[in-house]
């Protein structure tokens, strides 16, 4: 019956005290969650069988409060009191339709389409490495206060949520340039993306993808992490939504997952282009020394190959590539962008397409 519930209907849980056993499993198993500061507590067992069966004593805050389970991914949000966490939720009930079986609520909209913020124009730096708040960017295009981030505490490279668009709700993913990767992605960030990409998929929500992406984050601890396992789910599940996808190629789209994040598949989608926008197979910042590395070794002149594969490079950076090749449809004025989306979003909503109610087994959840 959960099952079935999980794949017609949203399946919200507050966790407000202890959590335990089977409720945990519940509790985890819901398409939005929220605990309380300082009252709640998510585990499989309380401290006296850890104790009983690993022989050490702990609290039950350190066992499973909101330190624990908001920053591994078992509970979406963290709300500062009871009254916050049922807001929370009636937030992002808002979002959703009753059931998969109807589109989402559309809500009256009294900000204009046409709401140009100058701020836009200048926000990306003009150093590459330097960053930018997409938090604020975001409230910048979408309908006044109407941002709401989903799983702000864990996968913390990447950013999701819902928002509207003329009233239209829609998700929302972007990567966070200001984290300490500079937003490449780490396994939880890719299960993060999969799974509010499976939510949006469920219940009909057009997404809009803000593209300033680097790749997948590189190292040893990403690698003992199974970094390209959980990249490799998020990659097939980007490709199998159906919902519309409306991309916006802000600034960096590097590699595998930079070029996977700038692609989406399904219709009606959409790719724009910021002038920023800085695109290539991989970064020449190293990317020229893991690519070239036995030709710079065997050349008389490494330095002098180094100039030539970097200006061969730069030469290919930026939007006019991918723009004079049909893989992007247009560039854009960024304070233009909002115009843009609230456009789109009224046809994707008359081309949503609902399911039959005969065939609602097939509907997934990947919780």
């Amino acid at each position: 019956m959960y099952t079935q519930q999980l794949a017609t209907v949203p399946v919200v849980n507050m966790l407000l005290g202890s959590v335990v056993g089977i409720g945990a499993a519940k509790a985890v198993l819901g398409h939005f969650s929220v605990m309380v500061r300082d009252i709640a507590q998510l585990f499989v067992a309380g401290p006296p069988v850890v104790k009983h069966a690993m022989g050490y004593d702990i609290t039950k805050e350190e066992l499973g409060d909101w330190r624990v389970h908001c920053k591994n991914g078992s509970v979406d949000n963290l709300a500062e009191s009871e009254a916050d966490a049922a807001a929370m939720v009636r937030r992002f009930l808002s979002y959703l339709p009753s059931s998969v079986y109807e589109a989402p609520p559309v809500s009256s909209c009294s900000d204009p389409d046409d709401r140009r913020e100058d701020e836009l124009f200048s926000i990306i730096p003009r150093k590459r490495t330097t960053t930018f708040d997409i938090r604020h960017t975001i409230d910048l295009v979408v309908d006044k206060d109407s941002f709401f981030e989903i799983g702000g505490l864990w996968g913390t490279d990447q950013v999701t949520g819902f928002a509207r668009f003329a009233g239209h709700p829609v998700g929302v993913i972007a990567s966070d340039s200001q984290h300490v990767n500079g937003g490449a992605l780490t396994a939880d960030g890719c299960r993060k993306l999969t799974r509010h990409l499976d939510l949006c998929d469920l219940f009909h929500l057009p997404v809009l993808n803000l593209v300033d992406n680097p790749g997948f984050a590189v190292g040893l601890e990403h690698e003992l992490a199974g970094t390209i396992r959980a990249g490799g789910e998020w990659m097939v599940a980007f490709s199998q939504v159906k919902i519309p996808i409306f991309t916006v190629v802000m600034r960096r789209s590097f590699g595998v997952a930079g070029n996977n994040y700038a692609t989406p598949r399904s219709a009606p989608s959409m790719r724009v282009a910021w002038p920023a926008a800085d695109t290539g197979g991989i970064p020449p910042e190293g990317g020229i020394e893991a690519a070239y590395r036995r030709q710079l070794a065997e050349a008389e002149d490494p330095e002098a190959l180094r100039a030539e594969l970097n200006a061969r490079i730069e030469s290919a950076r930026g939007p006019l590539g991918p723009l004079s090749k049909f893989q992007i449809e247009e560039m854009i004025d960024p304070r233009d962008t909002r115009r843009y989306v609230c456009e789109w979003v009224r046809l994707a909503y008359r081309l949503v397409s609902l399911p039959d109610q005969l065939h609602s087994r097939e509907l997934q959840f990947r919780p």
